[in-house]
């Protein structure tokens, strides 16, 4: 029998560190996206974000599933759902004005989770894939 030395793989080394980097960015800001999810996806956003906090909260790496949600959490925050028939009623997208102190907010928020999802390597920009 053959024994050789295991050597660790960096790359999952750099993943446990970058979802341990995503746990904390989602600690600090976890009530933050709360109020955001629930104010412009309603019920179902509330849903969403409590599915987020469940899973967050095991141990472990980052689920698919989890990882779906975490790109459906964005999406919400961005907006893509806002004419989207299929994912709700969209009394939340109707009841934000522009002028509305709470956009300025939303679309900082939005911008920073983005970031920390590129970081985790839950999500590439356009930019990203053509580089």
């Amino acid at each position: 029998m053959y024994y050789s030395k295991i050597i660790p793989d960096p790359k999952l080394t750099n993943c446990k560190e970058s979802e341990d980097a995503f746990r904390a960015y989602f600690q600090d800001n976890d009530e933050s996206l709360g109020h955001a999810a629930v104010l412009l996806g309603g019920r179902r956003g509330a849903r969403l974000i409590n599915a987020v906090r469940e899973a967050m909260d095991r141990q472990g790496p980052f689920t698919r599933r989890l990882r779906g949600q975490l790109l459906e959490l964005r999406n919400l925050l961005f907006l893509e759902y806002a004419y989207n028939d299929d994912w709700g009623d969209g009394t939340g997208f109707a009841l934000l004005e522009p002028d509305d102190p709470v956009v300025p907010e939303i679309c900082f928020l939005a911008d920073s989770l983005e970031q920390a999802l590129q970081d985790a390597g839950v999500f590439q920009s356009d930019t990203d894939q053509a580089a």
